[in-house]
């Protein structure tokens, strides 16, 4: 699936109108991690990464972006905890709706996430270093000169978990639900 997905981004790369650069940033509104009592799980509140975006005809684009998530595991009596690092890879296709000044839009895709370092700390709870699921989205876009803002809400559904099973003290969240500015240039 990775190189299909491969494929499909180098191929609208070479045929695109437009190649845009950018900055993705915002903030999940659920936590990546859940868990019980006794663990501690914490989300930070923000999401970033640079962007790559190639227009296609007809309100069409190609989006990927490399977003950066961290997160906090560890357990409540003690100083045990571990600081783990998330990438995500979204490839997204886009649809523009063309004639009005603010351009609502919206996007479906695949992505792929892998987690990166514990903090010095083990982490037993971790499953598989790296998953990937399906992601629906959809906001608005203005310009601005020659800069182009889009917020937009972003629900990710992943196939599996990082960390746990559905019945763990300590679990991954298969919904990902976030509020994002994209700023392309």
């Amino acid at each position: 699936m990775r190189v299909c997905a491969c494929l499909v981004l180098a191929s609208s790369l070479a045929t695109a109108r437009t190649i845009s650069f950018g900055l993705t940033a915002g903030a999940p509104l659920s936590d990546l991690v859940s868990a019980a009592p006794g663990r501690v799980a914490t989300t930070d509140r923000y999401t970033f990464g640079p962007a790559l975006e190639a227009g296609l005809p007809h309100g069409f684009a190609v989006d990927a972006e490399f977003l950066y998530k961290r997160l906090e595991l560890g357990v409540t009596q003690g100083s045990a905890r571990a600081t783990v690092g998330r990438w995500e890879l979204p490839l997204l296709l886009r649809y523009r709706f063309s004639g009005l000044p603010l351009r609502p839009f919206v996007h479906a895709g695949a992505a792929f996430n892998r987690v990166m370092g514990a903090g010095g700390a083990s982490v037993a709870e971790l499953r598989h270093r790296g998953t990937k699921g399906a992601v629906l989205g959809g906001g608005v876009e203005s310009k601005l000169g020659a800069i182009r803002l889009a917020p937009e809400l972003r629900v990710t559904r992943w196939g599996d978990r990082n960390f746990g099973v559905r019945d763990s003290s300590l679990r991954s969240n298969l919904t990902q639900v976030e509020v994002l500015l994209g700023v392309r240039f």
